[in-house]
């Protein structure tokens, strides 16, 4: 078995065109840099003129997350190379967690790869109609074709035709080096990870419209279905980790993992109005309750977000901010939060809710701060802890790239929807702080130098660039300056045109909400060549503009009854 805590083992510069006020420190100037610490040594800190941190990458431009995806779309497209020491000539993200620094080559390592691809899933859904990059979506199709031909569980188990989470390094098929089990045991899942990537393959299928991605989310719907019970205190809704053929509970992994990941699958699917909605409608209600009941209110249970991390045995002392920040995420998603609620509500509001989470992974992961930026490690074991460190025991003193633009991402949304003036700056800062971790070649450090095996295509490429892209569609003004971009929409978008003062898209449903930044101010928006006008609010279709100092425009559109939408400046 892996050990428990396995997983994640400033000189300011000065340039004339840019709206920063330099800083100077003696020993920067003698020594040639100065890094935000000494953990990430791949750029010099950048400031503004009050000694707080700001990207690395122009940040006058606001390119600094800009610059981030890039490098990693760049380097996932074109630079990652085929596994020559295992002799599978496969992409090393297909086999592999992690790669070598400088040959690439994998490293020997239980493989995470349905995590991985759901994670990719959301940040591609949001990468392409960002930058119309055609070929990222092939890469991602890539790895979920992957996975249904070597990693699916055989369609006569317990737990038939769903993903399995974890395969040894380099084998080519799936199934294998589970948690808490011998190497040779072939059939190990983890269910949170059966929702995760579910919904990463009906996310698929209304992106590019072949159904059977949809069929695969819906097989997996319906094993969640199957499976469920009721909850308590001592046992989530479904075990974490089970034997798919038998539907045996492995090591008596009763309790943990990603919840919420169930209830955002089966919400789509009942949005879509596909397979069974009726019990997918008790089954989600009853999962998101439970949430409410045990893990959002004062009682034994209550902050004991346990498991997720696939080489992480049964431990329910050890716990994490992945699954809390991704409720965290479930409810600023929702147009509504406060219908999330049951009625009456409890005595925590979904403001609390959120600002408790937010509160709880900077209390109990908070690294820092560094020039005003708060790191935020992985996970916390209150038996190996490091004082003056939060407690924190994994995985590094700079915390993590992903946890880090997690946070910096939810207080984005947060404020977006409270309009929290200290979440915004949170944001801002964490989220600088997570481009120090991207080198400038495109290899994107998980933990820091402080970690024996740096390069995790998870934590970087997918967990943070997701993060990234989510926190630009809820803070617009953190997007590139003088550039159009789409930013977010709430229905998945098909296809997308830039041209000279003219932006076009598709979506997958025929109504939406969409966010755009544009150096442009439209002159005209149509839904399906039908004019849209300017409004107020969004509350029918229509588009709200908001100017911004630097000349740009934030646009928010929303169309009804129409799939195409463009907008234009000419």
């Amino acid at each position: 078995m892996l050990p428990v805590v396995s997983r994640r083992a400033v000189r300011s510069v000065c340039l004339a065109t840019w709206c920063v006020c330099c800083i100077t420190f003696g020993l920067a100037q003698d020594q040639g840099r100065n890094y935000v610490n000494a953990q990430m040594p791949w750029h010099n800190a950048v400031l503004d003129s009050q000694g707080k941190l700001l990207a690395w990458y122009h940040p006058e431009k606001n390119l600094g997350y800009d610059q981030v995806l890039r490098l990693t779309w760049d380097f996932l497209e074109h630079k990652v190379p085929l596994d020559t020491e295992k002799g599978t000539n496969l992409k090393i993200y297909l086999t592999f967690p992690i790669y070598q620094e400088k040959s690439l080559q994998g490293v020997e390592y239980q493989h995470n790869p349905a995590s991985f691809f759901a994670h990719m899933v959301d940040e591609v859904v949001n990468w392409y109609p960002y930058s119309g990059d055609k070929e990222a979506v092939g890469v991602v199709r890539d790895m979920l074709d992957y996975q249904l031909a070597h990693g699916m569980t055989p369609g006569d188990w317990d737990w038939a035709g769903v993903p399995f989470a974890t395969s040894c390094a380099g084998d080519k098929d799936y199934g294998h080096c589970i948690s808490d089990m011998p190497r040779s045991f072939y059939g190990g899942i983890e269910t949170d990870k059966v929702a995760e990537l579910g919904l990463g393959y009906i996310t698929f299928y209304e992106m590019t419209g072949e159904r059977r991605y949809l069929d695969v989310g819906l097989h997996c719907a319906d094993a969640l279905v199957k499976h469920v019970r009721p909850g308590d205190a001592d046992h989530t809704p479904w075990p974490f980790r089970v034997d798919a053929h038998t539907g045996d509970v492995i090591a008596g992994e009763e309790f943990g993992g990603m919840v919420v990941a169930a209830v955002r699958l089966l919400d789509e699917l009942i949005r879509l109005g596909v397979g069974d909605t009726s019990n997918y409608r008790k089954t989600r209600d009853l999962a998101w309750n439970w949430i409410l009941a045990i893990q959002l209110t004062e009682n034994p249970a209550s902050g004991r977000w346990s498991g997720y991390y696939e080489d992480v045995p049964k431990d329910p002392l050890n716990v994490n901010d992945q699954s809390s920040m991704m409720t965290a995420y479930y409810i600023l998603s929702r147009d509504d939060p406060g219908t999330l609620e049951p009625n009456p509500a409890p005595l925590r509001s979904w403001q609390t809710h959120v600002g408790y989470l937010l509160d709880r992974s900077r209390g109990l992961l908070g690294r820092g701060p560094f020039f005003g930026a708060w790191g935020i490690d992985e996970q916390q074991h209150p038996v190996v802890s490091i004082p003056g460190l939060s407690g924190a025991s994994c995985c590094s003193r700079a915390g993590l790239s992903c946890r880090t633009a997690a946070w910096g991402a939810i207080n984005a949304m947060y404020y977006e929807k409270t309009g929290d003036g200290s979440a915004r700056e949170n944001a801002f800062r964490s989220l600088n702080y997570t481009t120090y971790f991207m080198d400038w070649d495109g290899r994107f450090a998980c933990c820091g130098l402080s970690h024996g095996s740096t390069y995790w295509f998870e934590d970087g490429y997918a967990d943070a660039g997701r993060n990234l892209m989510w926190a630009m569609g809820a803070i617009p003004e953190f997007a590139p300056v003088g550039q159009n971009r789409l930013l977010r929409s709430s229905s998945v978008v098909q296809k997308v045109k830039y041209e000279d003062r003219a932006v076009e898209y598709n979506t997958f449903d025929d109504g939406g909400v969409a966010v755009l930044r544009l150096n442009f101010k439209p002159l005209r928006i149509t839904a399906a060549g039908k004019s849209l006008s300017t409004r107020n609010d969004l509350e029918q279709p229509g588009y709200t503009l908001q100017a911004l100092a630097d000349g740009d425009y934030v646009v928010r559109i929303r169309h009804l009854g129409a799939k195409q939408v463009i907008v234009t400046g000419r």
